[in-house]
């Protein structure tokens, strides 16, 4: 942040001055303050003396000149180009085939996808990974199932995720009461895994998932840059990495014949008795290969918190094959939602929640006085429904379990997706029908409201939450600083005019809205929302 470098002195941390920076407007004193912490250790120039948890740092900014710098970083951001932009893989979604894709893979792929977009937003090189669990002896039932309904892949067109998952279902139902089943769904993986089977039904199974959901990503604003599966690492692939590991006795074998390793006193299986993979012997080859692709600075898996003993035991175990391939790795961790659920009961899959977001915001749009008829169509309330769904997501602590509400989710009141869609809408608006145009320079002698120096002050702190956003990988953040500014922005809305004022009045006011509709906007798309301009 401009302002930020321009006022610190040389001496202090500007990551830790970001994080830690505080800016509040003093209208009686015509003056701005922004108070900061310095690094942990670093010295006071003042006291000469090493400050144990960081001196903290005032400064007094002239109204003015604060102001300017505020509007022109928000007209024209210059971002500070980085010394060695950071390459940052990070693996989330991930849903498995022929399995619902629940609210646990909405949370990873949303999450996922805001992260992502920070990054991105601070100029570091991003890979977005989406990891598809396509193995192990479920997918051996889904083979079994499918031969038992005798349904050919090739007719597969109409909701084939769903036809896949009925599959699924009715193959476990099977197994349930006839052991033979369990029995030859496993000799199937067995006989995959080793080589033994022609993998092309696999393939067609692949591509439909793929295709199917492209489509939801679609609906989301999602783009995966890479699509990796879990049969990539089956036993014939990481036959040789399972040897080297048993060579550099990482694994060794048990009485039983399973392959483990030792993490903390604890035996952990890495192969079973037969030689099959299991989850983490296909994520520990999965590692390997992501970092030989990749090179990656930082590698970020986004799964729930359930999973936290899982990741450990995985980057224990790379470790002890190099510590380079780990020193970067971080397990993203999140809490679960529950009762997300449409009025025909229990979702199965991601699209049911979207359509069912739909269907109530048209709903709501219809029943909405201030509705504008031309945005009453099936994208617009697309739109609002799933950022909606999004925005109610993020805006919860990452690692809370949550009980999801609809209701809650889709208010027009209060903190809610709806809200913040509605004043981006409300500030183009503004911009498209006031009938005054934008000024090329900003002029604070004619913005002398009290109200606008808080909405100033609130724009100041934008990159300083985005960075706070990203160091703890917590939405909730950037959030929370949404709502409020919306709450100022409102404020100015009922305290200023634009229409009927003098011009260079109001195309100074107008020049203040806007830089807030481009805060917003920003905000919006960082959280994988698209702003809409009418609802």
């Amino acid at each position: 942040m401009k302002l930020v470098n321009e006022i610190l002195p040389h001496f202090v941390d500007r990551n830790t001055a970001l994080r830690n920076l505080r800016i509040s407007y003093k209208h009686d004193e015509t003056k701005f303050i922004m108070s900061t912490r310095n690094k942990p250790g670093l010295q006071n120039y003042d006291t000469g003396q090493n400050e144990k948890n960081g001196a903290v740092l005032s400064f007094c900014y002239e109204r003015k000149a604060f102001i300017q710098n505020v509007i022109k970083s928000c007209v024209a951001p210059e971002m500070e180009p980085l010394v060695k932009p950071k390459k940052i893989a990070i693996d989330f979604s991930s849903p498995n085939i022929a399995k619902p894709f629940h609210a646990g893979h909405l949370r990873s792929t949303v999450i996922g996808n805001f992260i992502a977009n920070v990054h991105t937003y601070f100029d570091n090189v991003v890979t977005k990974i989406n990891y598809l669990g396509d193995w192990g002896t479920q997918f051996g039932l889904l083979q079994y199932g499918l031969k038992a309904l005798d349904i050919d892949l090739k007719e597969l067109k109409s909701n084939p995720l769903k036809t896949l998952y009925d599959v699924y279902v009715h193959a476990n139902k099977l197994a349930a009461t006839n052991d033979n089943v369990i029995q030859e769904a496993r000799k199937y993986f067995s006989d995959i895994e080793h080589g033994r089977m022609n993998l092309e039904n696999w393939k067609k199974i692949r591509e439909v998932t793929i295709e199917e959901l492209e489509k939801v990503y679609k609906r989301l604003g999602i783009q995966f840059d890479v699509y990796l599966w879990e049969s990539d690492y089956n036993g014939e692939a990481i036959k040789p990495l399972m040897e080297y590991l048993e060579r550099e006795n990482i694994i060794r074998s048990d009485e039983s014949g399973k392959k483990t390793a030792k993490i903390n006193g604890r035996d952990v299986t890495v192969l079973k008795s037969d030689n099959s993979t299991i989850y983490i012997s296909r994520d520990i080859a999965s590692l390997l290969d992501k970092y030989k692709k990749y090179e990656f600075d930082k590698m970020l898996y986004v799964v729930e918190n359930a999973q936290t003993g899982h990741f450990a035991d995985l980057f224990e175990i790379v470790k002890q094959i190099d510590n380079k391939y780990v020193d970067g790795c971080e397990h993203i961790k999140f809490g679960r939602v529950r009762g997300m659920s449409t009025r025909t009961g229990n979702v199965v899959f991601l699209n049911d929640i979207l359509d069912e977001a739909k269907n109530k915001m048209h709903e709501k749009q219809t029943l909405s006085k201030n509705t504008r008829r031309t945005a009453m169509n099936e994208e617009t309330c697309d739109i609002l429904g799933t950022s909606a769904v999004i925005i109610n997501d993020l805006k919860q602590k990452r690692q809370k379990d949550y009980v999801f509400d609809w209701d809650r989710a889709l208010q027009s009141e209060g903190d809610s997706g709806i809200k913040l869609q509605y004043l981006h809408c409300r500030l183009w608006s503004l911009e498209q029908n006031c009938g005054i145009a934008l000024p090329d320079i900003c002029e604070p002698e004619h913005l002398t409201e009290e109200v606008i120096g808080n909405v100033i002050a609130e724009l100041a702190k934008f990159e300083s939450v985005l960075h706070k956003s990203l160091e703890e990988y917590e939405a909730c953040i950037l959030l929370s600083y949404l709502f409020r500014l919306a709450r100022y922005v409102n404020r100015m809305f009922n305290e200023v005019q634009v229409k009927n004022v003098e011009n260079d009045l109001a195309a100074q006011r107008l020049l203040v809205f806007h830089c807030a509709r481009l805060v917003v906007k920003t905000g919006l798309e960082i959280l994988g929302v698209k702003p809409l301009t009418e609802m």
